[in-house]
């Protein structure tokens, strides 16, 4: 079972994005679209960055563009689950929203099937 959550990244380019992340790099075809990346800390401006350490996680990627993928995409993301074998966990999900405090930026929970 695998968690996505929501983060908040910035490019390059200095534009903010709220990326999709995984857990842990998943088994089946969306391996294929998950990697590792480091999140830099929130930058102030081009010269400087506030003192945090850089984040290591598991990105989403989208599979027709290759770019990150945002939440602006979660209905992109549900089809691609859906026609690849996964399953959303429905009510896990909605069991663990009632703890909002405890959980951070969750999404869903998935699992292959």
């Amino acid at each position: 079972m695998y968690s996505i959550t929501s983060q908040a990244y910035t490019d390059s380019y200095f534009d903010y994005k709220n990326i999709l992340i995984i857990n842990q790099m998943p088994s089946g075809p969306l391996a294929n679209y998950t990697k590792k990346i480091n999140i830099s800390p929130h930058r102030i401006s081009a010269f400087r960055t506030r003192a945090e350490q850089t984040n290591c996680v598991y990105a989403i990627y989208n599979s027709v563009t290759n770019d990150l993928l945002t939440i602006d995409e979660l209905p992109d993301f549900f089809t691609f689950c859906k026609n690849n074998g996964y399953k959303i966990e429905t009510e896990l999900t909605q069991m663990l929203n009632h703890n909002q405090k405890q959980l951070k930026n969750i999404i869903c929970y998935i699992s292959l099937v």
